[in-house]
């Protein structure tokens, strides 16, 4: 088998530190505990990371501008600074259009628009911004978060796509491929990221059989549950 899964770590914002996120009850994540790093403040929690394993993309959810809708640009312009090799995907709750504008120059920064946020579905259609931006599909407690046609209208899904199944968050119990085999049968023209679940070895290996280009993981990491040889051993077939 030849491995081509992207491993995306996931580092969860809030108030200004990394947290664990579990389950999608986001009022009740506790502050980061992890075996990589003794911090929670993000760019140490980063650079622990990098160390460990240079990963070439980490992906950022700020829960603060998911809930209240307060960007932080220049937080995001630094973090970006520090880390010029590493490429972030970054979910900032952007509701809309003028939002993503803000984040133009930096050029190792991709936005994330989650259907739980997003207003502005038409950007998704327009070219210029639809190439940097990433659709994820949230879902929690079996319902899709969002406008309903993101679901299902493959017209607005973006070069890549994220399927967000927060009630498997930092839950153990193995990503959705049922999810990733149904939509993997609307489009073959999307890259697919499986975000929540992921356990152990099994789980990406299976995630890639069943279709996945990547998968974002936050819980197995900082648990021990991925040790760094299993990863280099999958990254290197």
């Amino acid at each position: 088998m030849h491995f081509m899964l992207q491993i995306i770590p996931v580092i969860d914002i809030r108030g200004g530190i990394v947290v664990h996120a579990r389950g999608g009850n986001r009022q009740n994540y506790p502050v980061l505990k992890s075996v990589l790093t003794p911090s929670a403040e993000p760019a140490e929690v980063i650079s622990d990371l990098l160390a460990w394993l240079p990963f070439p993309c980490i992906y950022i959810a700020d829960l603060d501008a998911i809930e209240q809708r307060c960007q932080q640009e220049s937080f995001y312009r630094e973090l970006c600074r520090q880390f010029p090799q590493t490429a972030f995907w970054l979910d900032s709750g952007i509701k809309r259009a003028h939002e993503v504008a803000a984040y133009d120059d930096i050029s190792n920064l991709q936005l994330v628009v989650g259907s739980e946020t997003l207003v502005e579905t038409e950007m998704l259609m327009q070219a210029d911004s639809a190439s940097r931006l990433i659709l994820s599909l949230d879902k929690k407690k079996e319902t899709n978060l969002g406008n309903g046609e993101l679901f299902s209208q493959p017209k607005w899904w973006t070069r890549k796509m994220i399927l967000m199944n927060l009630d498997r968050v930092g839950a153990d119990q193995g990503p959705d491929l049922q999810w990733l085999r149904t939509l993997l049968s609307q489009s073959q023209a999307v890259d697919w990221y499986l975000a929540g679940g992921i356990r152990n070895e099994a789980d990406l290996i299976q995630a890639q059989r069943t279709g996945a280009k990547g998968v974002l993981i936050a819980s197995a990491l900082h648990t021990g549950a991925l040790s760094k040889a299993s990863l280099k051993r999958l990254l290197k077939k």
